[in-house]
């Protein structure tokens, strides 16, 4: 199991995990990106590039497991007045199909080295929404 930016050899798997979520949750918000640009909008992200206003410099992960795209966590370098009242430094998603298997424990531990080691962020703000059962989880795991 790995994390890595946005590889095109990902797509597929990416775009698929992707379709499952419009299944498992039609309406849902979105954060899906096409998949024909992201990994430059992850690259511009993650180094300041055209960012829009209010954003900030952000690191996106694919979780891989067998070869298999299983998530996404994306990784904000700071935060403003918005991201901390909602959002915090870190958004994940697990694909449907692969959810209740560890996997965001697993991911966001990973994030969490990330965090401390590369970007030398100590105190990390994760929010959930109050009904994401799931995700209170993974957080009360980390």
């Amino acid at each position: 199991m790995k994390l890595i930016r946005p590889d095109s050899k990902y797509i597929q798997g990416y775009i698929e995990a992707n379709e499952e979520d419009e299944i498992f949750r039609p309406n849902a918000e979105r954060r899906f990106i096409h998949p024909e640009t992201i990994i430059e909008s992850s690259y511009n992200y993650e180094h300041g590039i055209n960012l829009p206003e209010n954003y900030v410099k952000a690191t996106t992960f694919w979780l891989i497991d067998n070869e298999k795209f299983i998530g996404e966590i994306n990784i904000r370098h700071e935060l403003n007045s918005f991201l901390i009242n909602y959002g915090g430094h870190i958004g994940y998603e697990i694909r449907q199909s692969e959810c209740m298997k560890g996997y965001g424990t697993k991911m966001l531990s990973m994030a969490l080295t990330y965090c401390k080691e590369t970007l030398n962020l100590h105190k990390i703000l994760i929010t959930c929404d109050d009904d994401n059962i799931g995700s209170i989880r993974v957080i009360e795991n980390n």
